[in-house]
């Protein structure tokens, strides 16, 4: 029998790296999406860059248990980051 929460929880690192895809595609931009585990966050899905970026990575929270991290998120436009942020938000949520 297989556990209906790793099932879930391979759809959802699924569902991130496509979106780490679509934003690179998109924006141009790498993130990458992590587990948080108290102050952890521990590497899910997504794509770190190739190159080692001088700007400081910015960590942004989607739910008490999963977030996104990015070095140049301030590029993408506020109206459209925020409309990213809340749709992955909306799928972790859904996630539990």
């Amino acid at each position: 029998m297989v556990n209906g929460t790793s099932t879930s929880k391979n759809e959802l690192q699924m569902y991130f790296t496509e979106m780490a895809r679509r934003i690179r595609d998109t924006y141009g931009i790498d993130v990458w999406f992590a587990e948080i585990t108290g102050k952890r966050w521990s590497y899910l899905a997504g794509r770190t860059g190739e190159e080692e970026s001088p700007l400081p990575a910015r960590r942004i929270e989607l739910t008490d248990r999963f977030g996104m991290i990015s070095d140049e998120w301030d590029r993408i436009p506020a109206d459209e980051s925020e409309a990213i942020v809340s749709s992955l938000r909306k799928a972790a949520e859904d996630y539990g």
